[in-house]
């Protein structure tokens, strides 16, 4: 893993940590751009939407 590769998804986790899905997301599929073999990308990418799916539905 390069270390531009580390840092783009660094970011992306920390803007998970901090609850920021849409940037972290953002982060990941950038990540995902430069680097499309990424597992580290794909996974998070994968528990995100998984996440999202799986979320309560506000208004319903």
């Amino acid at each position: 893993m390069s270390y531009r590769e580390m840092a783009l998804a660094n970011i992306g986790f920390c803007y998970s940590q901090i609850g920021n899905g849409i940037k972290s997301k953002e982060y990941y599929q950038r990540t995902l751009a430069e680097f499309p073999e990424s597992g580290l990308a794909k996974s998070a990418l994968k528990m995100i939407n998984s996440m999202e799916k799986n979320a309560p539905q506000h208004g319903v």
